[in-house]
């Protein structure tokens, strides 16, 4: 969707987890909006339109929920929000092209993000593997819209979320988590010895449940799992669908 108008920079400011004023220096940000408990309505990508105002590239899943909390929040704002769907779409490549493309600011090692018009060929490419790798949840694969807060997908490790910026919607309750250090749970890496089991298979030690796991790839997986109890267990005890896991968790990406 594009968002345009004077007050554009303002209004997306005031809402999202990320700082719009970064987009001085970039083309893109990660970003989500929250609910007022701060859970995840939509992560997106904000991208600077050369021809004035934003793109905001985001999951199919959440489109209409995100595009509907956007109008109701913009009250008087001097501010567009327009569906561009039937107009553009995503491209993922390894190489940087003419048209609008700007690196992935999660991990600049999964390339480039282009918004192309729609029917335009895609080219082949396999970053799932490389995508488990770095630890980077998807929406509408890995989770869905308003059921994790940003800490579990990684947001606050991977550039999505601003900590001096000021107030947006959820702002308290995320502030709040990382100040008591009150994050429970993660998205972390999964490595089997054989290929890995299905979304939803549950990771156990002994008798505790310690998460299950989400999106696959060969003998590699993404689990959502309670870091804490994880901390009091020994290693080897971690098992899933019978089979022994490691774990590996996010590290902090500050590029």
């Amino acid at each position: 969707m594009s968002v345009s108008g004077n007050d554009a920079h303002a209004f997306l400011q005031s809402m999202i987890t990320n700082d719009m004023d970064l987009l001085q220096s970039q083309n893109s940000i990660y970003a989500a909006l929250l609910t007022p408990q701060g859970k995840v309505i939509s992560t997106f990508f904000v991208v600077t339109n050369p021809d004035g105002g934003f793109f905001l590239d985001c999951p199919t899943g959440a489109f209409e929920t995100l595009l509907k909390r956007l109008t109701m929040f913009r009250l008087r704002a001097d501010v567009q929000l327009n569906d561009l769907s039937d107009k553009l779409q995503l491209l993922v490549s390894d190489q940087k092209s003419d048209v609008l493309c700007f690196a992935d600011p999660r991990n600049q090692a999964m390339g480039f993000r282009c918004l192309v018009p729609v029917n335009t060929k895609k080219l082949p490419h396999d970053k799932e593997n490389l995508r488990l790798k770095l630890i980077l949840p998807e929406q509408d694969i890995d989770y869905q819209s308003s059921e994790v807060f940003p800490s579990d997908i990684n947001m606050d490790l991977q550039n999505g979320i601003a900590w001096k910026k000021g107030c947006y919607v959820g702002q308290e309750v995320v502030s709040r988590m990382k100040r008591r250090g009150n994050i429970k749970k993660r998205t972390v890496l999964a490595k089997f010895t054989e290929h890995a089991p299905k979304a939803g298979c549950e990771i156990i030690a002994g008798k505790a449940k310690l998460g299950h796991l989400l999106s696959s790839f060969e003998h590699l997986a993404l689990a959502m799992i309670r870091t804490d109890r994880v901390a009091k267990i020994e290693a080897g005890e971690i098992t899933a669908d019978g089979q022994p896991i490691s774990l590996t968790a996010p590290m902090e990406n500050t590029k």
